[in-house]
């Protein structure tokens, strides 16, 4: 019998107060005294149907109380407030510091007791210590003060909050313990991690100001940064590579980077100086505009950015029409001890229709929309490519434009 049934069946027994009693009621004797609901009933019948009511009371059947269901503490001064805004992170300096001077063996330890993310952080920061240049970009994070966060949100890769200097990798819902036994979300991870110390390096040597510039020129700009970033990334992970460390260059000749690595490192078998002179480089730069879904991928990036730009300005001309200095360019783009490596190609890179054009018909359209709105202005939803004009037709337009 179900538990309910019997404590209902239980509760005629006005013998004892035990509701949890096991002795059985005839229920049909019980039920026949009260059919006639029209006769008076007497204390004892009162009685009876109180109990039978009280029954049907399951917190009082089952001795809960109120305080059994109370998990929350309602006190706001005693209860610890939790901050949703603020994303857990480690300093990138502190870790250094800690595994300076580390080997590969000692490297290889410390992948074997992933307890929390944190120690998944010192794993990856002493892993790209040992590339020389991977040394040198964690040098430039720490000195700026970065922080190193994990987060398992929809963006895949990494994401960098300029304003918190706080870097985050996309854990992709993996567990510190289950990283261990996954190589590629492992590798994959230390890949996004020194993508995000080169885009690191950019962002704190990037002096350019968008809003001077004209949106073609953006793109063109964000176009170079893609393409360095993942040409500096081949680059750590070769010096690994030398190190000791290789399964991690396998990984990235099965990833959608696979052409250029292939193409960087047969260049080096060749030419081992390329190297070290920027040339190894500038191959695997080149591959990267080989491929249009990478290209279109970064343009619609870029077209956000110019989206954000004109929608959070009070007014439509935001971009200016500034020229670049080819040096300027080459400085932003220099390996991290500060040697240009784009110096040769950077006037091809920007004229050459190969690394200009566009490919995709709806960013393409994107681009007209934004161009087609800096060279209006608007009057009620009204589009005027002569402010005069609009002035004539709208007097106040001039004032509120002011």
């Amino acid at each position: 019998m179900p538990a309910f049934q019997m404590n209902k069946a239980e509760s005629f027994n006005l013998d004892h107060d035990n509701v949890y009693s096991d002795s059985e009621v005839d229920l049909g004797n019980t039920m026949s005294n009260s059919d006639n609901s029209d006769i008076e009933k007497s204390d004892a019948d009162f009685q009876k149907s109180y109990g039978f009511e009280k029954s049907y009371d399951l917190t009082n059947a089952y001795h809960y109380s109120s305080d059994s269901y109370d998990y929350i503490d309602t006190n706001v001064e005693t209860r610890a407030l939790i901050d949703c805004d603020v994303v857990p992170s480690i300093a990138l300096g502190q870790i250094i510091d800690d595994v300076a001077g580390f080997e590969l063996e000692e490297v290889n330890d410390l992948k074997k007791s992933f307890k929390e993310y944190d120690d998944v952080a010192y794993w990856l920061t002493a892993l790209v210590g040992l590339s020389p240049t991977g040394a040198l970009l964690l040098k430039t994070a720490a000195d700026y003060d970065w922080n190193l966060a994990f987060s398992g949100g929809e963006q895949d890769g990494w994401a960098l909050n300029a304003d918190d200097f706080i870097a985050t990798l996309n854990h992709a819902q993996v567990q510190p313990k289950a990283l261990m036994r996954s190589p590629y979300f492992l590798n994959t991870l230390v890949c996004d991690f020194i993508h995000a110390l080169r885009d690191i390096w950019l962002e704190e040597n990037n002096t350019l100001d968008y809003q001077n510039h004209h949106p073609e020129m953006i793109l063109k700009i964000e176009r170079m940064r893609a393409a360095d970033i993942e040409a500096l990334t081949l680059q750590v992970i070769w010096e690994l590579r030398s190190a000791g460390y290789s399964e991690l260059w396998r990984h990235v000749l099965g990833s959608e980077r696979g052409d250029m690595a292939m193409l960087y490192s047969r260049f080096l078998e060749r030419d081992p100086a390329s190297l070290y002179d920027g040339r190894a480089l500038l191959v695997a730069f080149k591959q990267w505009y080989a491929d249009e879904d990478r290209i279109n991928m970064i343009d619609r990036v870029a077209l956000e950015i110019c989206d954000d730009i004109l929608m959070s300005s009070d007014q439509r001309r935001v971009f200016a029409n500034q020229s670049i200095a080819t040096e300027d360019l080459a400085q932003l783009f220099a390996l991290p001890e500060g040697r240009p490596y784009l110096n040769e190609m950077l006037n091809d890179v920007l004229k050459n229709p190969y690394y200009a054009s566009m490919h995709n018909q709806i960013n393409e359209a994107h681009l007209y929309h934004i161009i087609r709105d800096l060279e209006v202005c608007y009057v009620g939803n009204v589009p005027f490519r002569d402010p005069v004009l609009a002035d004539k037709i709208f007097p106040d337009y001039t004032k509120t434009l002011k």
